[in-house]
């Protein structure tokens, strides 16, 4: 049986707009969109993951919210389980780590990105979402 790999993707938002960001081309699935996350180490809950990603991926605090869509695509390395959820940067460091590029894309602009196998099924789920209902323990 292949290797099955726990992800956790960030659908982070601000002024309507989601945060797409590309992989290094020097990494696996290398110049393909994501949303940024990763692994879920043991021990941890996914929003813990998610949060500790951000961390070391930006340098950057989150809140994060509601599930988005659970995604599951089999590459050649192994079965990537991708879990997103909504999230808001609570701070702008953003230095870029594992990222060549960033972008900021309205929900009309996500199907334009070549996006990563796994990451295909959240964007399907991001564009019959009403971002305007998205909040973050009572704030919005």
């Amino acid at each position: 049986m292949k290797k099955q790999i726990n992800v956790v993707g960030a659908v982070l938002l601000e002024a309507d707009k989601i945060l797409a960001t590309k992989r290094n081309d020097d990494r696996i699935l290398g110049t393909l969109w994501e949303f940024p996350g990763g692994k879920i180490e043991p021990g941890e809950t996914p929003e813990q993951a998610l949060a500790r990603e951000m961390r070391e991926e930006f340098d950057d605090d989150i809140a994060v919210g509601a599930k988005v869509a659970t995604s599951s695509h089999e590459y050649d390395f192994g079965v990537v389980h991708l879990t997103a959820y909504y999230a808001k940067f609570l701070t702008h460091h953003f230095d870029l780590i594992a990222h060549s590029k960033v972008e900021w894309v309205t929900q009309d602009q996500l199907a334009t990105l070549n996006w990563a196998d796994a990451d295909q099924g959240i964007v399907e789920a991001l564009k019959q979402a009403d971002l305007t209902q998205v909040t973050f323990n009572g704030t919005n």
